[in-house]
């Protein structure tokens, strides 16, 4: 049964047990990253993840069934940065516009703030065949959601395919962000290329 509406339900704390696969997971997780970032995806082995972690192969395995389920983790969680920006109470008050470009920054911020990595895992990315099943993720249909509450407020045109508008901002994100992996380009940061980028989408949705 739900809640009564205003009441927070507070999570049952963890048992100690669980508190420890927790931190084995993310232990787990941090040295498989870090590795990737020093070492490339290819030339770290789950073994080294586990000698790293403090771990034996077979606990690696148990938390993480294949070594790219590590990659998709991480984007997971950028998906889930986001996601938490969009539904901000903050966002809430603002235009469809700002809440997206503010998203979107934040995104750009994650990869600058640690380009090594960054790019490392958009290399890894690549390689695991991320392209080919991005559009399985989550992330096009929070852009579609953030577009429809838009259209709603009459901010974003009434005729504008969410889910359509949603999926060029998420190609166009995809694009900036390959390109801004090859850093011998010389090319803006990214946060200025993907701002730049995102405006112009915003230009053709806008009301």
């Amino acid at each position: 049964m739900s809640p009564p509406d205003g009441v927070v339900v507070t999570p049952a704390p963890l048992g100690r047990r669980d508190r420890k696969k927790l931190e084995t997971r993310d232990r787990i997780f941090e040295c498989a990253i870090a590795l990737f970032a020093s070492r490339g995806y290819d030339a770290t082995t789950i073994e080294d993840i586990g000698d790293c972690a403090d771990v034996a192969r077979a606990t690696v395995f148990n938390h993480f069934a294949r070594k790219e389920d590590i990659v998709f983790e991480w984007i997971a969680r950028r998906r889930a940065e986001m996601a938490t920006i969009l539904a901000g109470r903050e966002q809430q008050a603002s235009d469809t516009a700002s809440r997206l470009r503010r998203a979107f920054r934040a995104l750009a911020h994650v990869y600058e703030d640690d380009p090594a990595t960054g790019r490392a895992m958009v290399r890894a990315f690549l390689r695991v065949g991320g392209p080919l099943v991005a559009y399985t993720s989550e992330t096009p249909a929070l852009l579609a959601d953030a577009i429809h509450a838009g259209r709603e407020r009459g901010e974003i045109q009434p005729d504008v395919d969410p889910t359509r508008a949603g999926l060029v901002l998420f190609d166009a994100y995809l694009g900036v962000l390959y390109r801004w992996v090859d850093e011998e380009q010389g090319r803006p940061a990214l946060e200025e290329e993907l701002t730049a980028t995102v405006e112009l989408v915003l230009a053709g949705l806008a009301r």
